[in-house]
């Protein structure tokens, strides 16, 4: 299983200036506000969307392992703007919203043969409108391509989107 994206959020408990973003090396950060209110802060794994509430939300990361690095360089980046001691806060730290995993299963996967054996109630497919089945299981989602491809988004633990996925293998090989 690859992991194609983590998503994770809290909250720094303090109101963000956003005009004092422009005391942060510029290279740190984008905000337009005619584009979008919250403001970008660019850290080397992914990124983090920071609101004036002082909620954030990083992404882009690709391991569980990188959560606590990418919060302390995010802090590191705009610590001469936020009260560093509210942040420390335990309440601050990020909690996982979001995995999305990828797997191979290693074989081309007939989609009009599986929505046939799984059943209209779970499975959604409409080639013409996307090329992949929109699969919801009891323990998760997956979007199947014909070309053995699955991707697992939605989840919040590695364990069950890995259970999950050799789940949907078996059915496969099945078919």
């Amino acid at each position: 299983m690859k992991i194609i994206n983590i998503v994770c959020s809290g909250d720094l408990h303090q109101t963000i200036s956003f005009q004092r973003l422009e005391e942060l090396p510029s290279a740190s950060y984008r905000y337009d506000p005619k584009q979008y209110h919250g403001a970008y802060i660019l850290i080397s794994g992914g990124k983090v969307t920071l609101y004036r509430s002082g909620k954030y939300i990083i992404y882009g990361l690709k391991s569980l392992d990188q959560i606590d690095g990418a919060f302390e360089e995010f802090l590191s980046i705009i610590s001469s703007i936020i009260d560093c001691a509210a942040a420390s806060d335990p309440l601050s730290v990020p909690k996982v919203q979001n995995i999305v995993g990828m797997e191979d299963f290693g074989v081309p996967i007939n989609l009009s043969r599986f929505v046939i054996a799984e059943g209209m109630e779970q499975v959604e497919y409409e080639p013409e409108q996307f090329p992949g089945v929109v699969y919801r299981g009891e323990r998760g989602t997956a979007l199947l391509f014909s070309s053995g491809k699955v991707i697992f988004p939605g989840f919040k633990d590695v364990e069950t989107m890995e259970a999950f996925a050799a789940d949907l293998k078996e059915k496969v090989d099945r078919i």
